[in-house]
């Protein structure tokens, strides 16, 4: 079988790092290597942006982590391509 190429957008990513379920299904997927998830530099300047809005401050700091950190992690899980 071919492996399988996915392409997130934003909320689904923001949701999978943050809470629980079916987004946070798809990057456990992505470490099993049971797909391949990419991105581009674009939707990760994206993804830096919307992790630092005020409503995500809380949720950040229960889990101990910055913006910064998971958008590097995410950039590290995720294949880079142009857009």
């Amino acid at each position: 079988m071919p492996p399988v190429h996915v392409v997130t957008d934003t909320n689904t990513v923001v949701s999978g790092l943050l809470w629980y379920g079916n987004p946070r299904r798809v990057l456990d997927a992505t470490r099993t290597r049971a797909i391949t998830l990419s991105t581009s530099a674009q939707l990760l300047a994206e993804l830096a942006e919307v992790l630092q809005r005020p409503k995500f401050a809380q949720r950040l700091a229960r889990a101990n982590v910055t913006p910064h950190t998971l958008v590097f992690g995410y950039a590290a899980l995720a294949r880079l391509v142009d857009a």
